[in-house]
């Protein structure tokens, strides 16, 4: 069995009540066994929390987008 990594994914749930905003990066792989059958499975690269407060003190989401585009390819 081999891993051949295609892409990094991001998740962003939003939690509007408490205004905080939880993002989560994996990594997307094709899982080949020895008959050459792939499926696809997903490893975590990173998770973290940020409250919309701390997002505005970055700079915004679009600077928060930049950063994740930067750091993790997504």
């Amino acid at each position: 069995m081999k891993l051949q990594f295609i892409k990094n994914t991001l998740d962003v749930k939003v939690d509007g009540l408490r205004g905080i905003n939880h993002y989560t990066v994996k990594a997307m792989y094709d899982k080949i066994d020895d008959e050459g059958f792939a499926t696809i499975t997903h490893k975590l690269v990173d998770e973290w929390n940020m409250t919309w407060k701390e997002i505005e003190e970055e700079g915004g989401i679009s600077a928060i987008n930049k950063d994740l585009k930067e750091c993790y390819g997504v």
